[in-house]
Formats: C-alpha cells, structure tokens, sequence
C-alpha cells in the first residue's frame, strides 16, 4: 500500500483516464503511439491522410506502388473491355496477351510517359486516356506531396534501451534507463519527464493511479552520446517498498515523455515511450555504451545500449 510520502508524488490523469471498465494492454506501445484505437473521427480523407503520414516508409511504399498497379489495372480492364483492337499496337489478340497489352498502354497513360508504342484509335478510348492521363497526375502530385511531408516533418528518432533496470545507486537502489539520437543531427535543451502508472482495485472497479518520478537530471544540453536517466528509489519514490511481483500484479508501467531542440528543423521535437513491469530488470545495471579509440574519437555502437549486467542483489 502506498505512504503518505509515496501520495505527494500523486498526479492528476495525464490524459488515459482513471477509472476503467477492465484491464487494458500497455498505455504506449514502443513506436511511441497511443494504445488507443478511436472511430467516428471525421472524414475519411482526414484520416487517411493522417495514417499515410505516420506508417513506416517501407508501408507507405508498398501502399503508393499497390495503388499505382490497381489503378494501372483498373483503367486497363477499361481498355479492353472497350476492345483490344481500339488500340493500335496490340500484336496478339489472345485475351490473356491483349489485357496485358492493355496494362502497358495503361501504365504509361497514366504516368503520362507515353512511349506511343501503343495508342489509341477512337474518340472513345481517347477520351479514356485522356482521363487516365489527368487522374495519373492528381496521384502522383499527392503522393510526391506525401512524401515530402514525410521527409520534411521534423521528428525526433531516439533509441531507447530494450529494458529498465533497478540498480545500485549511491546507498541504495534506483530505476535507470537510457537513450541516444539515432540520427546525425544535433539535439539540444533535452528534458524529460517520467510517469508511472498502477491499476488499484476500488469498489468492484478498476483505478489507474499516475505517479511522478522524479530525475536526479531531468535535462541536459546536449546529446551527443547516451542519455542514463535516474529515479532514486528513496523514501519519497513511489517505488519505495514495492516489489517487482507487486508492480507486475498492478500492471505498472513507466511512461516516458522525451522534448528537445532539433537544430535541422529549427523545432521541438518530442519522443514518447514505455517500460511495462516486465520489462524492468531488477539488480542489474547498463554496461558503458561508448569507447575511445586511439585517436581519441568517442565510439559509440547502438547496439550496446541495451546490454547491462547483473548485480548483488540488495537485502
């Protein structure tokens, strides 16, 4: 049960709500998204627009291509429903081989690239191609629009360690965890905040309580190398007193809100993510994830950030 200590660190609802109808997953998964799944929220194009936005690159990719080759089809099953032979250039007239020969006059309709191995012989498939020509372009200005949207909002990319770890700290013990910029640019004026949250069980209902961890550096000016953030376990640590096996019971988790300074985009940046209580290693601590070389270069493999190792356990 927490001390009167441990409900000084008591915070209002960061947003998720407090009394809940049963027990949910994680409150942010690890790609920083909300554990939230919302409907009737507007207009489809909104929300498509916003979806293609945040997916990864190699989906959205798929997606653009996918779109292109069903569109492509589309106006070819247009083609040749019309009639392979409205267009001059079609060699074979088997079905299987004139549809393909429809696609390809498709394709470069579409794109507007037009080799004129293929073209059309009447007003009709004319005016089809036409239409094709100008519905090409409206897809390929929204998807170079897209893309650049893609490239050009500013967006921090940390990589967090796998795992937290409660280890030895000055006389007693602390949660750790720590981070670096994954890209090239120069992050500046970091700060971070850290919440945990636990489910209690109050009159047949279930109660999420949000508690504040405090930093022992709770920014930094500069991230060049790797960033260990410390919560002291001390008398006024919500974590005070509680067992591993008690956190995993209430379903805690450690949310972490990262900001800082992107000097390429001249913009705040933000990165979100979260520890579950299975994820806390207990009498552990992270391994140094840098060297220095011979020339006095500091090296720092990505990889290692993630590697800690065991310690006495503390009675």
């Amino acid at each position: 049960m927490l001390g009167k200590s441990k409900n000084q660190n008591t915070i209002n609802d960061p947003g998720f709500g407090e009394k809940i109808g049963g027990r949910t997953k994680r409150l942010i998964n690890k790609d920083g998204s909300f554990n939230v799944v919302r409907r009737a929220t507007g207009t489809a194009v909104q929300n498509v627009y916003q979806y293609l936005l945040e997916i990864h690159f190699a989906r959205f990719f798929m997606l653009a291509l996918g779109s292109f080759i069903l569109l492509s089809a589309c106006f070819a099953l247009v083609y040749f429903s019309v009639g392979p032979e409205t267009l001059s250039g079609v060699r074979d007239q088997r079905p299987l081989h004139s549809f393909l020969d429809c696609f390809y006059f498709s394709t470069q309709t579409f794109t507007t690239v037009g080799y004129g191995a293929i073209a059309p012989q009447t007003p009709l498939t004319s005016a089809v191609a036409a239409f094709e020509a100008f519905c090409g372009l409206l897809f390929f200005a929204v998807t170079t629009g897209l893309l650049y949207s893609r490239f050009s909002k500013p967006k921090a990319k940390l990589n967090f360690s796998r795992n937290a770890v409660v280890a030895p700290f000055q006389e007693g013990q602390a949660l750790m965890f720590r981070l670096a910029n994954m890209r090239q640019n120069t992050l500046m004026e970091m700060t971070a905040r850290v919440i945990m949250v636990m489910r209690t069980s109050k009159e047949d209902a279930l109660v999420r309580n949000y508690y504040s961890l405090d930093l022992q550096l709770d920014r930094v000016v500069f991230l060049p190398l790797t960033w260990t953030l410390v919560h002291p376990i001390n008398s006024d640590s919500p974590l005070h007193g509680i067992t591993q096996e008690e956190l995993i019971a209430r379903d805690a988790e450690i949310m972490i809100l990262i900001s800082g300074f992107d000097d390429t985009f001249n913009q705040t940046v933000h990165a979100r993510f979260s520890y579950t209580a299975n994820e806390i290693v207990w009498n552990a601590k992270f391994v140094r994830a840098f060297s220095v070389d011979a020339n006095g270069d500091a090296i720092m493999n990505m990889d290692d950030i993630h590697v800690y190792e065991p310690t006495p356990a503390q009675g």
